[in-house]
C-alpha cells in the first residue's frame, strides 16, 4: 500500500465563483462567521437572510462572493481542511520524536472534532453527500499519510511495536471513522471528544512498547486535561 499522498484540496473543493473584489477582509469575515455558525447549528436551516442580518450586511454583499449557500458551505469545509492539513504537515516535518508527534497529532484532531456539532455532521451527510464523501476521503487519506510516517519513525525509535505499518494504520483509521461518527454517537452517552479520546488511548496503548507506554502515560494525561 502506498503511503504517500499529496493533498490537492483546491481541486477537490474548487472555490466558489465570485466577482473580483478589492475587499478580501469582508469575504473572510463572512467565512469566519459562517464557520462558527455552521459548526454549531448546522447549515440546512440557516438562510442567507439570517447570515446577512447577523453580519449587518446585505444579501447582495454575500452573493458578491458566493453564488449560493452551498458554495459558502463548501468554502467553510475547504478552509477547515486547509488549516488541518497545514498543522499536520508541520507536525510530520518537525524534528520531534514519534511519541511527541503522536500527541500533537491527537491535539490537532481532537481540536477539530470538539468543534463539530451533530447538526453540522448530519447536514453534511444528508444534504451534501458528495461533499461529505470528499471530507471523509480527505481525512482518511491524510490520516494514512501522517500515521504511516509517525509509526515508521516510532518503530525505529523502539516506541511502537514491530507489526505491519499498513495494518496498524488500517485498524486505527477505520476505528476512528466508525466511532467518531453521528450514527454511532447518536445512541451513546458520550461526546465526540470523549469518543475520540477513549479510542485514541485504547488504540495507542495497544501498539506501544513498554518503553512507549511509560512515556505515553505521562504525556497523554496532561494533554486531555
Amino acid at each position: 500500500m502506498a503511503l504517500i499522498w499529496k493533498p490537492i484540496i483546491r481541486k477537490q473543493f474548487p472555490m466558489a465563483k465570485k466577482e473580483k473584489t478589492n475587499n478580501p477582509a469582508e469575504r473572510e469575515k463572512i467565512i469566519q462567521h459562517c464557520t462558527s455558525k455552521f459548526l454549531r447549528d448546522g447549515f440546512y436551516l440557516v438562510t442567507v437572510d439570517q447570515i446577512a442580518a447577523e453580519l449587518r450586511i446585505s444579501k447582495k454583499t454575500i452573493y458578491k462572493f458566493f453564488s449560493t449557500k452551498d458554495d459558502l458551505v463548501k468554502e467553510v469545509a475547504l478552509k477547515m481542511m486547509n488549516e488541518v492539513n497545514n498543522k499536520i504537515e508541520t507536525i510530520i516535518n518537525s524534528e520531534d520524536d514519534s511519541l511527541t508527534k503522536i500527541i500533537k497529532l491527537f491535539e490537532v484532531m481532537s481540536g477539530v472534532v470538539v468543534k463539530f456539532s451533530e447538526k453540522w455532521l448530519k447536514d453534511l451527510q444528508i444534504h451534501t453527500p458528495l461533499l461529505w464523501k470528499q471530507i471523509d476521503d480527505f481525512r482518511t487519506k491524510r490520516a494514512y499519510t501522517a500515521l504511516g510516517s509517525i509509526i515508521k519513525q516510532g518503530q525505529v525509535e523502539g516506541i511502537i511495536i514491530e507489526k505491519p505499518i499498513e495494518l496498524i494504520i488500517h485498524i486505527f483509521v477505520n476505528t476512528i471513522r466508525s466511532v467518531v461518527h453521528p450514527d454511532f454517537l447518536y445512541h451513546q452517552k458520550f461526546s465526540y471528544k470523549e469518543a475520540f479520546i477513549h479510542s485514541f488511548e485504547i488504540l495507542f496503548n495497544g501498539i506501544l512498547t513498554p518503553k512507549g507506554k511509560k512515556i505515553f502515560d505521562k504525556i497523554f494525561t496532561k494533554v486531555i486535561r
